[in-house]
Parts: C-alpha cells; structure tokens; sequence
C-alpha cells in the first residue's frame, strides 16, 4: 500500500500520482494497482461546504512476495529522493522530517490500514472518487525488481539530495526550535523548581540530539505526565510502557506511539513511531560521589548501586569478570574502561574547608582504586546475570514465549530491539499454520542437494535449533559434508548460523585434534560472545574430548589466559562444522548430527541459482524464527506427542524442544508438497557406522570370536594367535584387526592393544561386548559375551492395543499396523478459516 498524504502547498491527480511514482520507479509502470481516496477524504457539511478534499490517497499493489515490502519500500523512498521527489517537513519542536510522495512509515509488519469508510456525525456526508483500477490483468509485482532498481547509484543521488534538502531548510528548522523552546521552557522550570535557562538547555538537547534528560516530561499512556528521571529510577514500574511522542505528545491524539526500553544492555531509551520512527535517549542527571579518605568502601558501594540502577553492565558466568554488550556481543570490560566509563556517568568531588571556615569543592577524576575493586568482586557484585544476547523472540525451555525486549532475569537472556513492536507469535497454533510455517522456514534451503529423508530431518534440526540455541543449556552440533567442494556445506552452514545471530558468521579454520587447542579455541570464542561457531573445512577424522565435553556442557570452564584463575562461562553457542566426506570418531559421533550433501556432478562448484539462501534469510529473518517458533508452539498445543523414540542423552530439552516437533511436523510435509523427512537422530546410527573405532571394534570381535569364542583370553594369546602354531594356523583376520588398533612399526603393542580393549570394555556392538574375566598369571583376561536378542515376542503388545496416537484428525497405529506402515491422516471436517482460505496446497 502506498500513501499519499498531499503535498504541501497542492493538491495532485491520481493520474499525476501515479505518474510521478512511475516516473521514478518504471518498474511499477506495468502492474496493477487499484487506486483509492483515503478514509478521511471528500467530506462535507450539511450545508454543501467541503470540509475535506482529496486529502489522502492510497495506491494499492498486488506482490508476489509481502515479506520483501519493507525493503522495497526502502528502495522506492531512495528512488523518489533521486528523481527530485523528497523534501524537508518541520516538526512542532524543530525536527527535520524527511517527506516524500509517499508516507516511509506505513511497511513495518502488523501496520494497520484503516481502509474503511469514516463513521460521520449527522448532517455530513462522504461522496469520494469512485475506485480506479490500473493494468488489472497484468502480472502480480516482483518486490526484487524494485530494489534491484534502487543500486549503488540511486542512493547516493538520493544521500546527496536528502543532505542538500536539510541544509536549505536548517534556517526554518532553527527558528521553529527556538519558538518551541520559548514556549516550553517556562512551564518546564516552573513544574519542576529549576531555573529558566536549565529548561531551555534540557529542550535544546530532546530537540537537537533527541536526549531527553532527567527534568524532561513525558506523557504516558495512560494520559499523566511523568519526569524522565522518575521513569529510570522505577524501571519495574516503567519498562514497557507506552507513552506519547517526547517532542509531539499530541502527534494524531495518541499517547501509544512510543515505548520505553529500560533494560536494553546499553542506556535506556524510547523509540517513538511518529514522524517515520524516532531513538530518544534517556540520561538521569549525573550522580555526585565525594571523595575523602579511608571512604573507599562507601565509593565502591556507591558506584555499585549506580552501575545496578542503569542496566549497563553484567556478571557473565562465575569468574569471567565483568561485561558490557556492544553490537549484539558480549565484551569484557577492563579496569581502564570502566574509570572512563564513571567519569561519564558520576561527577567526583573532594570538599576542602577553608580558613574561614567555607567548604570549597574541588572536581576530581575517578578513583582507579575503586574500578579495580570492582572488577575483583566477582560474584558480589549482585548485577545482573548474563546467559546471552538475543535478537529475535525466543521460546524458554518450559515452552512460554520470551518476546518482550530487555534482560529476562528467569533466563539470563539479554533481548535486544529497537522498538517495542515484535511480530505475533501464536499462543495455541494449529496444524495448519504450523505446516504453513514449515513450508516458509523450508524454502531458504529447499535447492540445497540433501541426500536423503534423514540429511533433510537434520537440516530442519538445525533450522530450529538456530532459533532456540539461547535457551537450550545443552544442543547437538551440526556438520556438513559433501563428496566434493562446491557443494555448498559452507554456504548451508552459514545460512543456518545467519538465522541464529542475524548475521553471516565467520567461516574458521577448524583447530587441530589436540584437546589442548580444541579447549583454548572454544573457551576463547565464548569469552568472545561469538553465538555461531563455524569450523569450516575440517579434513581429519573429527573428535576429541574437549569437543564431547563442549557439545555436552551448558556452562564450559577453562583458565584464563595470561591468569592463574580458572573462569566458567554459559555456553549458549550454536556449532557448525563442514568437510568433505566428513568422519566423526568415538563419543563426537552421538554429539553432532551430519547432513550429506550431494549435487551428483563432476563440477558441483560451476551450478547456478536464482536466489541466494544466505541473503533471503537475512532479509526474513524475523519472520523466519517466527516460523520455527510456531512449529514448536504447535507441536506443545497437538499435546506434544512423543512420536521419535527414546529421548536423546545430554541433550533433552533439545529433545523435547527441536527433535520431537520435527519428527512431529515432518509427518505433514507430503501434504504441504514438501519431501519427506526423518528423524535427525538418524544421522547418529550413520556416524558410528562411518566411525573408525567402531570399524576397529566390529573386526576385532568377529575375529576374537572366530578364534577364542566365549573363552577368557589375554592379550599375548591374542597377538600370539597371528602367528602359526603347532596344530593351530594363523589368523589372518585376527592379525589385521590387531594391526589395525596397537600396530607399531611391523609388531602389535601389547600395552596398546590392551588400553584400546579395556576403553571399550562394555561397549555393545552387535550384541557383542568385552567383559573383563580374571587375572592370569599376571596378566588381564578378555571375554566376548554375546547377548541373547528380545524377538518379537518378547517386545510385542496385545493384539489390537493402541501404539500411537497424534494429531491431524487423529492418526491411529494398533499393534498389527506397526510394521511398515505409513501414518495417513484420517479425514476431518474443515474449518471455516480453512475453508475461508481455500484448499489445502497440493502435493503434486
């Protein structure tokens, strides 16, 4: 929808609107548009008098994809600047409003557009244009084709007649401010007992830098005025709230369209939605420490309370220090900054008496003492506590939905946003809107060459995992891996990681096996606040015990570096991992789930596309969590139906949260035209297939077996049963297994060999396992046991009982459908929203 809302000094057509806007957008020349008069236009009194001409008008245009409007509506607004058709409006407190032909506020998501007829008072009567339709036949509009024609040198037109139309209205600007200012100041000093020209110079600041200080008066919601320094000293009472505009509390007689963000990890702020949306900073007066000897505990705790009272600062995890969140991660924060960082916010003073007897103050610096000791008090510092930082509504571990922004002190998450005003997520979804939503979260990736069912159930895995990883305390990791390069694993993987952080995450060389490097890496990256860990390219078989227990840790301790402490931070990261032909070795293999990809071409780098995954969920990111919230939420509201076996060590509530919903979901997609998917957990069984130790371990028990049976053997009978013996030939499977493991230079390390077998002491392989049997002379036995395998029998329920029950209208699984069956939804009245919507989209 474009609105019109007149042009200063004029009235236009809606034939010359709409070739104005075709003149700087030709893209727009071809495609239909129905034109209307605005709700408020050509009304007149009972007398024949014309109250309202055409004062608004509103072009209506059919797209082909809604979720790109923003950004066109950013492309178009450049454009018009460009062809001549931007000016400079003056606000009632001298700010520069950007104009166009078209109102730039109308595209933000959930903006209502009241298009229907004004309810009138007696005697008054409404004859508007009658609708107007143009190229009704023509093709829907592609939104890309529009920004596409705003480029690089559009918008510096544009930057360089937007900078030029604000220098030619500056003189304007400045005279409506001190006509603002004139009139406010008085009423300002007098309402709150502080001189004249300090009002003047609070009013100067809202206006011209849009810092609104402590005396500043405020216009709530509720219709009460209320001081900016009473807000930030009751931020329980105040954060959230909706008030006026700062500048225009009377802007369209509605005190809603600002709100106030008073845990936002930097200074509070209000972000107001009139004149095209508005950051205004709030900033009580600075706080006055004296300074006098032996008073340094009193000077600590003072600034301590102040640090509590602002929300700046937090403690992030148990040694780590201090930090402070800038650009969406975490920093720490060093004696050095924090002294600076008082001296901004506190004025120092030492107090002198004078012979005569008059106290003289003198100003001071921060005290570097006091910052050193503060920095030291970890864990009695009372801030507030760190997990991480988000930029999109998240889901808690129990299923409630965290969306309003600020710290969360259940969570420890941090919610950074601009404005108040996140997209809806559905408290009770239905199915169908949960297939909706798996259908859009699906198409970023759905050209990437999955293999099979399971490689796409990871895919999905990992699509919600991105979006829920803050609050899971423990998450698998997800690789990727190809037959050959140019495949796309990285770009899938940072795809994935960019719908987690909101931006395309480095691609890092992996480190090297060591558990020492692999320790020091991660540790270093949480210290970094890094949300998506992408080790690319890996080219060795993967794992060690610093990965398992990183994978497996919701908090990951190590030593600081350059300090004898150790320190324990959260760890809410996402990792990723990428290679060709990607193996996985011993516990790494239950710990991170591996998608294949295969392009089935000798030159998959030389393919192209017609869209690029990366760039199209950065562009939707917002709504493409919402997405993957949904799922989750619709799966809790079907009842949450187990239908994955068991539930995944070390990783539950990923379990409960990500794998069950998938599998949940999944079982729609074929009726949705989507392709079938697995269960993530899938790829586990393929890893420890593909694991060499396992290999290692299913060649020595068929050998062992073959050879000793059930028989308690040790070690030297092994080794000595690869070479022939009176009555008895060598093994030839025995010795390449043997060599396998504890090979050294043409022999078998029978200390080798012994280690390996004790490690996988107990480790069921085929129903086989090692027992450890007892000593002789000396030296350690080794049983094989083979378990007895339940039949069907023994694991069968009575005839006819019901296995399975989930949702779609009831899908019914009794005993004598569980073997190769195929869940079918049974059929169901439809709904009056789903007939209202139309049919189902087709599978073919």
């Amino acid at each position: 929808m474009l609105d019109h809302d007149g042009t200063p000094g004029k009235e236009i057509s809606p034939d010359d609107l709409r070739a104005a806007l075709v003149a700087a957008a030709p893209v727009l020349a071809g495609v239909p548009m129905l034109w209307r008069a605005s709700a408020s236009s050509c009304i007149t009194a009972s007398n024949g008098t014309a109250l309202t001409g055409l004062s608004g008008q509103r072009l209506y245009i059919p797209v082909q994809d809604a979720r790109l409007i923003p950004e066109a509506g950013k492309a178009l607004v450049d454009l018009l600047w460009a062809a001549g058709l931007g000016h400079i409006g003056i606000g009632c407190a001298g700010q520069a409003l950007e104009r166009t032909l078209i109102d730039a506020a109308v595209w933000q998501p959930e903006r209502l557009d009241f298009a229907a007829p004004p309810v009138m008072c007696d005697g008054l009567t409404r004859k508007p244009p009658a609708p107007r339709f143009f190229n009704e036949s023509a093709a829907w509009l592609g939104l890309g084709d529009l920004i596409a024609a705003a480029d690089g040198s559009i918008k510096a037109v544009a930057r360089k007649a937007r900078a030029e139309a604000k220098r030619a209205a500056k003189p304007i600007q400045d005279k409506a401010r001190e006509a603002w200012i004139n009139e406010h100041a008085p009423a300002l000093a007098a309402l709150r007992k502080i001189p004249e020209e300090q009002a003047r110079g609070i009013l100067m600041r809202a206006s011209e830098k849009h810092l609104l200080m402590g005396d500043f008066m405020l216009k709530s919601s509720d219709g009460s005025d209320v001081s900016v320094g009473d807000v930030l000293d009751n931020p329980e009472r105040w954060h959230g709230t909706r008030f006026g505009d700062p500048l225009d509390p009377g802007y369209r007689n509605d005190h809603r369209v600002a709100w106030a963000n008073l845990r936002s990890g930097s200074r509070p702020f209000i972000f107001s939605h009139a004149h095209g949306g508005v950051h205004y900073t709030l900033a009580r007066p600075s706080a006055r420490i004296q300074l006098s000897r032996g008073q340094k505990a009193r000077v600590v705790d003072s600034l301590l309370d102040l640090l509590r009272q602002r929300g700046e600062l937090f403690d992030f995890g148990e040694g780590a220090g201090l930090v402070r969140v800038t650009g969406g991660r975490v920093s720490a924060v060093s004696r050095d900054w924090l002294a600076d960082h008082f001296d901004r916010i506190a004025e120092f003073y030492t107090v002198k008496i004078l012979p005569e007897g008059e106290p003289k103050e003198s100003a001071q610096d921060a005290p570097p003492a006091a910052a050193i000791a503060i920095i030291a008090k970890n864990g009695d510092r009372r801030l507030p506590k760190l997990t991480a930082v988000i930029t999109a509504p998240i889901l808690r571990v129990d299923g409630s939905i965290l969306s309003e922004p600020g710290h969360d002190a259940s969570t420890g998450l941090l919610y950074l946003s601009a404005s108040g005003d996140t997209a809806h997520i559905p408290e009770h979804p239905t199915i169908e809107q949960a297939c909706a939503a798996f259908a859009r979260l699906w198409e970023p990736v759905r050209l990437f060459p999955l293999a099979d069912d399971v490689d796409r159930g990871v895919v999905l895995a990992a699509l919600i995992t991105a979006c829920l990883r803050p609050s899971l305390p423990t998450a698998p990791g997800f690789g990727f891996d190809a037959p050959a390069a140019g495949t796309g694993k990285t770009l899938l993987a940072q795809t994935i990681g960019a719908l987690g952080c909101g931006d395309a995450p480095a691609a890092m060389p992996p480190a090297s096996n060591q558990d020492e490097e692999c320790r020091k890496r991660l540790f270093a990256s949480l210290r970094d606040g890094h949300k998506i860990l992408l080790w690319d390219n890996v080219r060795d078989v993967f794992g060690n015990a610093a990965i398992d227990a990183f994978l497996t840790a919701s908090v990951f301790a190590d030593r600081v570096l350059g300090a004898s402490e150790t320190a324990s931070l959260p760890n809410r990261a996402l990792f990723l991992v990428t290679g060709n032909n990607l193996r996985l070795v011993g516990d790494t293999c239950r710990r991170i789930l591996v998608a294949r990809l295969d392009a089935k071409d000798d030159k998959p780098y030389a393919r192209r596309f017609n869209f690029d995954p990366l760039q199209t969920v950065l562009g939707r990111r917002e709504s493409l969590v919402i997405d993957a919230l949904t799922i989750v939420r619709a799966y809790r509201a079907a009842g949450s139906p187990r239908l994955a076996p068991g539930r995944t060590a070390s990783f539950e509530d990923w379990d409960d949260l990500v794998r069950q919903p998938v599998v949940w979901v999944a079982k729609f997609s074929l009726l949705w035209g989507l392709p079938s998917f697995a269960d993530p957990l899938g790829a586990t069984d393929r890893a420890f297939e593909l694991d060499p130790e396992t290999a290692k371990l299913a060649a020595l028990m068929a050998a062992w077996g073959q050879c000793f049976g059930d028989r308690p053997t040790t070690v030297a009978e092994a080794v000595a049963r690869t070479f022939p013996a009176a009555g008895a030939p060598a093994s030839a499977a025995l010795a390449d297994a043997l060599e396998e493991i504890a090979g050294e230079r043409g022999t078998i390390n029978r200390r080798i060999l012994g280690r390996w077998i004790e490690k996988q002491t107990g480790r069921r392989q085929q129903g086989q396992r090692f027992e450890r049997g007892s000593v002789r002379a000396g030296s350690t036995t080794w049983i094989l046991r083979t378990e007895k395998r339940p039949t069907t029998a023994d694991i069968s329920p009575p005839p006819g009982s019901v296995v399975g029950l989930v949702g779609y209208g009831g899908l019914l699984l009794t005993e004598a459908e569980t073997t190769n069956a195929v869940l079918q939804p049974q059929p169901r009245p439809r709904t009056a929203a789903a007939m209202a919507f139309g049919p189902r989209p087709d599978p073919g």
